[in-house]
C-alpha cells in the first residue's frame, strides 16, 4: 500500500529527484489499493478504476477460461447426445444447431478469457476486445440457432434465426470498423444485445409448448442471468467484473443443460 501511495505521488507531482526509485516502481500496480487516500480528483480516480487490478483480471480470465474449457470438452457429447435423441428425420439438423450453439458460446468465452489476459494499453488487448464484444453476438445467434430450429420449427423458428444472424453480420461490421468505448458506445452495444436475448418473446407460446417444461424455464432462467449481468457490467467496485462473468457463466450452464440434455 505505501509502495502504491509512493508511486502515485512522485508521478502527480512530476518529481525527478530520485530516478532509480521511480524506475524500481514503475512496475508496481497502483490499482491494488490506496486510492481512497489519495489526494487527487475523484474523476482520475474513476479513470484509473476502469482497468481492472491483476488479481481481479485473474478472476475475469479464470471464471470464462474455465467455461471455455468446458464447452470445447461438452461439444463433442452434445452433438452425438442430439443426434440420437432426434425425433425421426431430425437427427442432422439437431446434431448441427447444438454444435453451433456449443462453437459459439465457447468462442465467446475464449475471446474473453484472452482479452483479460491481454495487458491494458496495448494493440493486442485492442483487438481481443473487439473480438470479445462481437463473439457475444455469434454466442446469442448460437444460442437461438437449435432453439429456432430444433425446437420452435416452422416460418417462426426460422424468421427468428434469420433476424438473429442478420443482427450478427451487422453487429460485427459495427464493432470492426466502428468499436469505441464510450458510454454512448457500450450503452448502444448493451441494449443491442438485450434486444436480441429478448426476441423470443415472439414464440413464447410456441417455445412453451414444443419444449419440455423443465427446458422451458432453464432457457428462461438463462436469460435472466444474462440480463441482469448487464447491470454489474456497468457497476465500478473490486471484482465488479467477476461477478458479472459469474452471472454469464450462470446462464450458459442453464442453457446447456436444457439444449444439450433435455431439449
Amino acid at each position: 500500500m505505501s509502495t502504491n501511495k509512493a508511486f502515485w505521488r512522485r508521478w502527480l507531482g512530476g518529481s525527478k529527484s530520485h530516478p532509480e526509485a521511480a524506475s524500481a516502481n514503475a512496475a508496481a500496480d497502483p490499482l491494488e489499493e490506496g486510492l481512497a487516500d489519495l489526494k487527487w480528483s475523484e474523476e482520475e480516480k474513476r479513470k484509473v478504476k476502469q482497468e481492472e487490478s491483476f488479481g481481479e483480471e485473474i478472476g475475469n480470465a479464470t471464471t470464462h477460461g474455465v467455461m471455455a474449457i468446458f464447452m470445447l470438452c461438452i461439444l463433442p457429447y452434445a452433438a452425438v447426445n442430439s443426434y440420437l435423441k432426434a425425433r425421426s428425420g431430425n437427427a442432422i439438423l439437431d446434431s448441427v444447431t447444438t454444435s453451433v450453439f456449443c462453437i459459439g458460446t465457447f468462442l465467446m468465452f475464449l475471446m474473453s478469457t484472452i482479452d483479460h489476459t491481454m495487458k491494458h494499453g496495448t494493440k493486442q488487448k485492442e483487438v481481443f476486445n473487439r473480438l470479445d464484444h462481437i463473439m457475444i453476438f455469434f454466442a446469442i445467434a448460437g444460442t437461438y440457432t437449435p432453439v429456432c430450429l430444433s425446437i420452435i420449427g416452422g416460418k417462426w423458428g426460422i424468421g427468428l434465426c434469420i433476424a438473429q444472424w442478420a443482427v450478427v453480420i451487422a453487429g460485427t461490421l459495427k464493432k470492426a470498423i466502428a468499436f469505441s468505448k464510450s458510454a454512448v458506445s457500450y450503452v448502444f452495444s448493451a441494449l443491442l444485445y438485450l434486444l436480441m436475448g429478448w426476441m423470443i418473446v415472439l414464440a413464447f407460446p410456441i417455445l412453451y409448448e414444443q419444449a419440455s417444461p423443465v427446458a422451458f424455464w432453464l432457457i428462461l432462467a438463462g436469460g435472466l442471468c444474462y440480463t441482469s449481468s448487464v447491470v454489474l457490467f456497468f457497476m465500478r467496485f473490486k471484482f465488479s467484473h467477476m461477478i458479472f462473468h459469474l452471472l454469464v457463466v450462470f446462464g450458459a450452464i442453464c442453457h446447456v443443460i436444457a439444449l444439450c440434455f433435455l431439449a
